[in-house]
C-alpha cells in the first residue's frame, strides 16, 4: 500500500509540473502572438519616419540644386550622406524642376535612388521596392501594405497607409 501511495504522489507530481509547464508555455505564446502582431504596425511607422525624412531631404536637394545654379547632375553636399566605396559622394541626376530622377527606371535604380537620398540603412531590406517605367514613379512598400511612392517627373512624395 506504501508503494501505491508513493507512486500516487509521484504521479502527481508530474502531472502539476506538466500542468506548469503548459501554463508557461501558452502565456509565452500569448506574449508571443501580441509582439509579432505589432511588427507590421513598427513597420509602418517606420515607414512614417521615412516619409517625412525624404521630404526634407528633397527639400535639401533641390535648394542645393538652386544654390549650384542647376546643374543636370550634383553631388550631395552633406557630410552625413553615404558615400561610395571609392570615397566619392553620389552624383544624382536633376529634372528641370529640381528633383532628383533618374536616366532608366528599374527597380535597382529606385533601391539606389533611396540609398543615395535617404543613406545606406539596413531599413531598405524591409521594404519591397517597384519601380513603374509608364508612371516614372519608384515605390516602397512595408511588409503590411503601406506605400510610400515617388514620383521622378514632379518630385511628389505620396505615402498611402492600407487602414
Amino acid at each position: 500500500m506504501e508503494n501505491q501511495t508513493r507512486v500516487d504522489s509521484e504521479l502527481m507530481q508530474a502531472y502539476g509540473k506538466m500542468i506548469a509547464i503548459v501554463v508557461l508555455l501558452l502565456i509565452l505564446g500569448v506574449l508571443g502572438y501580441g509582439y509579432f502582431a505589432k511588427v507590421d504596425q513598427v513597420s509602418s511607422q517606420g515607414l512614417k519616419l521615412e516619409h517625412s525624412r525624404l521630404l526634407n531631404v528633397l527639400a535639401m536637394v533641390r535648394s542645393q540644386w538652386l544654390v549650384q545654379g542647376r546643374p543636370a547632375e550634383m553631388h550631395l553636399d552633406w557630410s552625413t550622406a553615404m558615400e561610395l566605396r571609392d570615397g566619392e559622394q553620389p552624383l544624382i541626376k536633376m529634372s528641370d524642376q529640381g528633383c532628383p530622377t533618374l536616366d532608366k527606371i528599374t527597380q535597382e535604380s529606385c533601391k539606389t535612388l533611396w540609398w543615395q537620398l535617404l543613406g545606406g540603412r539596413d531599413d531598405l531590406a524591409k521594404i519591397v521596392t517597384q519601380a513603374d517605367q509608364v508612371g516614372e514613379v519608384c515605390s516602397y512598400i512595408a511588409n503590411n501594405g503601406d506605400r510610400l511612392s515617388y514620383q521622378l517627373n514632379s518630385g511628389r512624395v505620396i505615402f498611402l497607409t492600407d487602414l
